[in-house]
């Protein structure tokens, strides 16, 4: 019976094969993402793998208008993560694992995909649990930008009264 069962698969697998290798593929427009011609799931999926753009557009959009070091820290540690993946790309030279006519230039090792998941959710673990320990301590939340800038200014208003304050004191003895 398990035979029975790996003859039907093989048969599926090649059938794909088949129409994955003999199908034509066409470009979305205006982009380099191919998907076969005809094919309304791979049409969704070439432009659902266009996601990355809107979430770029969206991430600078949050740093112009927010200015919120978690942004930035965050769009920061992405921008280092590509970095080292074109880096390890280039080291390592891993041929992509699945060929058609054309020839890929780019390669496959390590995934991107993989490595972007790994630097989310190392990141996210880090953040909740720095979050969790500064509502331990009351620490209060010093992400944005003005709020810190405000800090700054608060603290250096506070020692310049207390240096005039000591140095009138001081004339007056």
């Amino acid at each position: 019976m398990a035979s029975l069962d790996d003859d039907s698969l093989h048969k599926v697998k090649s059938s794909f094969i088949d129409a994955v290798q003999k199908s034509e593929w066409v470009p979305l427009s205006l982009t380099l993402v191919e998907y076969p011609q005809g094919d309304f799931f791979g049409k969704l999926l070439a432009l659902i793998s266009l996601i990355p753009f809107a979430i770029i557009a969206g991430f600078i959009t949050l740093i112009l208008f927010r200015r919120d070091l978690h942004t930035i820290t965050f769009f920061s540690g992405i921008i280092i993560n590509e970095c080292i993946n074109f880096i390890l790309k280039h080291t390592i030279c891993e041929a992509r694992p699945m060929t058609r006519d054309t020839v890929h230039v780019e390669y496959g090792m390590p995934s991107m995909h993989a490595q972007f998941m790994w630097f989310f959710a190392t990141y996210t673990t880090l953040f909740i649990c720095m979050r969790r320990i500064s509502e331990y301590l009351l620490l209060r939340d010093t992400t944005l930008i003005p709020n810190i800038l405000w800090f700054e200014y608060t603290n250096i208003r506070t020692e310049a009264r207390a240096r005039s304050r000591k140095l009138v004191s001081m004339k007056s003895q």
